[in-house]
């Protein structure tokens, strides 16, 4: 990938993580390029956005993976991930992307592996006890995305400081979904 074509893109997640409706000639703008050579690299919006979401999706890949080369507990990969994530710009595109396009094959869509790899570490959780039966898998997911986005929104209105945010985020997940194993 060219210089200039990670440089509109790392750009572009950080304007469109604070002004969704940021225009290509401000992406342009603010990665100090002309208009010219975004649109030789990107054809237009949808093709920009592509891009991001591939690149955000591989960085969300990336913290899973380190998480579970790093601890072998699912409690410490989960940890991990939250703290990871927690207030990174551009998760919060990811997000939204996935929202509006609900009906994903599970069988190419990249999102859907990074749905894999929590659904695999919430079954784990639940496995070893520290999630309820009762609790389905898709509020876990709900769970998790609200946090992050939480996180997100207090890293942009600055209201809670930047370094709190990560163990802000673990502890609301831990502490609202998590339950004291029974030995």
């Amino acid at each position: 990938m060219s210089k200039s074509r990670s440089k509109i893109i790392e750009t572009a997640i950080q304007v469109l993580s604070v002004y969704d409706s940021a225009s290509l000639e401000d992406i342009a703008e603010a990665a100090g390029v002309s208009r010219m050579t975004l649109h030789r690299n990107f054809q237009n919006r949808e093709t920009l956005f592509k891009e991001i979401h591939e690149t955000l999706i591989q960085r969300t890949l990336s913290i899973f993976k380190q998480a579970k080369e790093k601890y072998e507990h699912p409690i410490e990969q989960m940890e991990d991930i939250i703290k990871t994530s927690a207030g990174v710009k551009g998760f919060v595109l990811l997000m939204k992307e996935n929202k509006e396009h609900e009906d994903h094959d599970p069988n190419t869509c990249k999102f859907s592996e990074v749905n894999k790899e929590l659904r695999e570490i919430i079954k784990k959780l639940r496995e070893e006890g520290y999630i309820s039966q009762e609790i389905p898998d898709l509020w876990v997911f709900h769970m998790y995305d609200g946090i992050l986005f939480t996180a997100w929104e207090a890293m942009y209105t600055g209201s809670v400081a930047p370094k709190e945010i990560p163990s802000l985020s673990w502890n609301t997940f831990k502490k609202g979904l998590l339950m004291e194993r029974r030995d």
